[in-house]
């Protein structure tokens, strides 16, 4: 270690990444703090890493792989300029750049400490794996005492998904396997002999839990992506001293594992895997199902995408009939919903990343010896880390993995350490004054600029976040009503004017104008009036950041049908604007029974076309609805028959649902009503 660094700063410089991997945990694509605190503790890294080395004139690692995570964080970057929901695509810009970025500050840290940084990481990452494990099983235990049957009893970790935390855990568990079989290769006693190694114990110890808390989960994804990289595993510590009695032990750890945590389960999992299941399985009838759509979605937009992070956002629109297995949050297939949301390019780069896996995996089994001259220890070391990306990265072919933040973050972490020992060549000449930039601290302001900027939008991302989406704690600081209503509208200005493309203090604006103009009857017409409009234009502009939201065009149609007057449209004029809006609204979510409904009763049934409206309302039935709002439609159906003076129709209509849906209590009140009278 050079001189002039201190001796306390290795562990400093994995402390600021692991506290990144901490925070993102419970992130799972909804609490925004986390995902900020994670983005600016990570931005805090990156400018303390690279802050000496522009000012040195940027330096760089030679290779591939660092060329081409720049290109592909730029390219996350690019596509924020034409996304069709960009605030949405914001909040995936980090979660799925946080492997390419993890990956370019760990690989362009200072030699002399990024060794003894890694001691520090890898320490906590082994710390992650027991804690991660211990959920697992705690999980597992409270359920199966609860009498959960077994397709419940999977634990999910501090993710929202199984399947997910499965592929967390293999990438945990081949990390650790090489740590183990290189470092009990070094000890000189026999193998099992009766000399007890702690460390080598403490290995062995960890991966049998992870391997528990695997075999828990339950995830065929999960064991098909650790049944497709352990032979790699295997051929590459086939050569290790003892290797084959190891190798035995760690079977049969597996073979323990696997009874113990489905034995409750009746050892389903591997019915689960035959032909003949996976055919027919809705689970995956539905993935089926959700990649023709998302393939839809790709043809719609084949050229750049619908943006990061809009699947969620298009998907309804292009919903299957037979698919209602899934919350249509994600596709299940991270390279399918890459084609989707970012084109062919977007695809190009997450194949090109797992070619550069492929390659580094034949240098590390093949050439380790030859043209890297790699000590053993050190090629299984980084054998194990590209194994573990490895199988998260072929698991990502069924199931969404890199949308999941811890997950990138340590697949970036994992890729650079293991670049770092078997791809690192020196660094070239620095960039900089090539380029014509002859002094670093105009680069170095740039990135102070870039943090601060970042940090700023994120930082109101999450308060957005806190008051607006979830803001149950602000009852606890503000008890009182108006001073809680108050202080929220003061912020939402703030908001507003701080981050325009935030959609919720909009929407809050725009909802208080609107009931401050209903509700104050001291107001005269003129400041109704302002209070409507600028109730409208706060509506209009949610739709700036996101436009695809079908709740704030039903609110536009709303307003434009009661506040006519105070707009100075006519009557005709509000009906056309507010049934635009609600089509427009419809388009984006048919399964919006509400939105049908309205256009339904404006467009057809107060012009006396009851035949039309009933025709357009059975018309959302064809589209996949699930259970409660398919009866829901149903029962507008009945109701609009009833008003009609059709109560034989209504009648069937009701019979009908019941047939579909027996436990629907208010169709069953309205058939004991009917038969009363």
């Amino acid at each position: 270690m050079s001189a002039s660094i201190p001796a306390s700063r290795p562990w400093l410089y994995a402390l600021l990444p692991f506290v990144a991997y901490l925070l993102s945990w419970y992130y799972n694509g909804q609490i925004i703090p986390l995902l900020a605190l994670s983005t600016i503790v990570y931005l805090l890294w990156g400018a303390w890493v690279w802050w000496p080395r522009l000012r040195a004139g940027l330096p760089w690692p030679r290779g591939f792989l660092p060329t081409f995570m720049v290109l592909w964080l730029l390219w996350f970057g690019v596509t924020l300029f034409w996304s069709g929901v960009p605030y949405s695509s914001w909040f995936y810009f980090w979660v799925l750049g946080s492997l390419p970025l993890g990956f370019l500050i760990w690989v362009t840290m200072p030699n002399a400490v990024q060794e003894r940084a890694w001691i520090w990481l890898w320490r906590g990452a082994v710390a992650s794996a027991w804690v991660l494990s211990g959920m697992a099983l705690w999980q597992y235990y409270h359920w199966l005492r609860q009498g959960i049957g077994w397709t419940g009893l999977r634990p999910n970790g501090p993710l929202l998904d199984t399947n997910s935390f499965a592929a967390w855990l293999n990438l945990l568990f081949f990390p650790l396997l090489a740590v183990y079989f290189a470092y009990d290769a070094q000890r000189k006693a026999r193998f099992l002999g009766r000399q007890v190694d702690l460390l080598g114990l403490f290995y062995l110890a960890t991966i049998a839990v992870v391997l528990l808390a695997s075999f828990s989960t339950g995830s065929r994804g999960g064991l098909l992506a650790w049944l497709c990289t352990i032979p790699f595993a295997f051929w590459g510590f086939r050569r290790q001293s003892g290797a084959l009695p190891r190798w035995l032990m760690i079977f049969a750890l597996v073979l323990l594992a696997f009874l113990l945590m489905n034995y409750a389960k009746g050892y389903d999992i591997l019915g689960h895997l035959a032909p003949g299941y996976i055919d027919h399985n809705s689970s995956t009838v539905a993935r089926g199902l959700m990649w023709l759509a998302t393939w839809h979605i790709f043809l719609s937009h084949p050229w750049l995408g619908t943006g990061l992070g809009s699947y969620f956002l298009y998907y309804p629109a292009y919903r299957l009939p037979g698919e209602l297995a899934s919350a249509g949050t994600y596709a299940h297939n991270d390279y399918i919903e890459y084609l989707a949301e970012g084109g062919l390019i977007n695809l190009g780069f997450l194949l090109a990343f797992a070619g550069a896996l492929m390659y580094a995996l034949y240098k590390l089994l093949y050439k380790a010896g030859k043209s890297l001259n790699l000590p053993e220890g050190r090629r299984l070391e980084a054998l194990g880390l590209v194994l573990g990306v490895f199988a998260i990265t072929g698991h990502a072919l069924g199931n969404f993995i890199f949308y999941n933040l811890p997950l990138s973050i340590l697949a970036g972490l994992f890729l650079a350490r293991a670049w770092r020992i078997y791809g690192y060549h020196g660094e070239t000449a620095p960039i900089l004054p090539r380029i014509g930039i002859n002094h670093g601290a105009i680069a170095q302001a740039v990135m102070v600029v870039a943090v601060v900027v970042a940090s700023w939008n994120l930082l109101a991302d999450g308060a957005t976040f806190a008051l607006f989406s979830s803001n149950g704690w602000l009852n606890r600081v503000i008890p009182n009503g108006n001073q809680r209503a108050g202080f929220l509208l003061k912020a939402a200005d703030w908001i507003t004017l701080a981050r325009p493309l935030a959609t919720q203090p909009h929407v809050y604006l725009a909802n208080t104008y609107l009931s401050l103009a209903e509700r104050d009857k001291s107001l005269n017409a003129s400041h109704r009036k302002a209070l409507v409009e600028s109730a409208l234009q706060q509506y209009q502009q949610s739709l700036v950041g996101i436009p695809r939201q079908s709740g704030v065009l039903n609110s536009i149609g709303s307003l434009y049908l009661t506040q006519a007057q105070l707009l100075g449209l006519s009557p005709v004029q509000a009906k056309r604007k507010a049934l635009l809006a609600w089509r427009h609204g419809l388009a984006i979510n048919p399964e919006s029974v509400s939105l049908r409904n309205q256009i339904a009763q404006l467009a057809f049934v107060r012009h006396g076309d009851v035949s039309r409206a009933i025709a357009f309302l059975r018309a959302g039935l064809q589209r996949p609805l699930f259970p409660f709002p398919r009866s829901n439609l149903q029962m507008e159906i009945a109701l609009t028959q009833w008003r009609a003076g059709e109560e034989s129709a209504t009648r069937a209509t009701l019979v009908r649902l019941l047939r579909e849906n027996p436990n629907y209590h208010p169709a069953i009140a309205w058939l004991l009503s009917m038969k009363k009278s």
